[in-house]
């Protein structure tokens, strides 16, 4: 996977206080064609701060699967080498 370059800064909130995440153009193109049908400039244009926890959200939940995907291969691997061996 290519690095991504993260040049949205988005405001959103938790039950403690508000704060800034980072997120790509790209990562905001496939969140808005799975939930919105709007673009990202009109998405950042006026985006509440419930909306920008979603996106905060939806992009946690995504590097979960990946990370899950990637150490399930990397399991997948040391078995089959641990058989050969």
């Amino acid at each position: 996977m290519s690095e991504q370059e993260y040049k949205l800064k988005l405001l959103t909130s938790n039950q403690y206080s508000e704060f800034y995440f980072y997120a790509s153009i790209d990562e905001l193109e496939e969140y808005l064609n799975e939930t919105l049908t709007i673009t990202p400039e009109q998405f950042l244009e006026c985006y509440t701060l419930g909306q920008s926890r979603q996106f905060f959200e939806w992009i946690k939940a995504k590097a979960n699967q990946r990370n899950q995907n990637e150490q399930k291969e990397t399991n997948e691997e040391l078995k089959e080498a641990e058989e050969q061996e």
